[in-house]
C-alpha cells in the first residue's frame, strides 16, 4: 500500500470516528473555516476526486493519486490531523460540512470523472443534506 493509499484510509477512518450531529454548533460554511481545516477538506475532495478517475480509468488515476503524494509530501497526514479541532462540536461541524460538500460533488464524481476537476473550486453546499 503506498503512502497516499495509507494517508486515505486514516483521513477515512478519522472522519467515520467523528459524531454524525454537532449538538448546537451553528451549521459551517466554506467562508468559516479555519486554512487547517480548509486544507482538510480540500484534500479530501481532491482525494475523491482522483479516486473518481481512478475508477474509469486506473493508469490515469494512480497516476494522479502518485502525483498527489509527492506534490504533498510523507508528511501531509500528520500536518492536516494536527490542524483540526480537537472540539467534538467543532470537529462533527467541519464534518457535516464535509459530507453537505461531497454531496453537493456526487453528480461529478459519477458521472464526471475527469483529472481537471481536481483543481475545481469546492462548491459551497446547502445548508443541509437533501434527506
Amino acid at each position: 500500500m503506498n503512502k497516499l493509499s495509507r494517508a486515505c484510509c486514516a483521513i477515512l477512518l478519522l472522519a467515520s470516528c467523528l459524531p454524525a450531529c454537532h449538538n448546537g454548533e451553528k451549521t459551517l460554511h466554506l467562508k468559516d473555516l479555519t486554512p487547517a481545516e480548509r486544507r482538510y477538506v480540500v484534500r479530501f475532495v481532491t482525494l475523491e476526486r482522483a479516486r473518481a478517475v481512478a475508477m474509469v480509468n486506473s493508469e490515469r488515476g494512480q497516476a494522479l493519486l502518485d502525483s498527489l503524494a509527492a506534490a504533498w509530501g510523507d508528511s501531509s497526514l500528520a500536518e492536516t490531523e494536527h490542524g483540526l479541532s480537537s472540539r467534538p462540536r467543532r470537529a462533527a461541524a467541519v464534518q457535516d460540512l464535509l459530507v453537505r460538500i461531497l454531496d453537493a460533488e456526487r453528480d461529478s464524481l459519477l458521472h464526471v470523472p475527469e483529472a481537471r476537476r481536481l483543481a475545481a473550486p469546492l462548491p459551497e453546499p446547502p445548508a443541509a443534506p437533501p434527506e
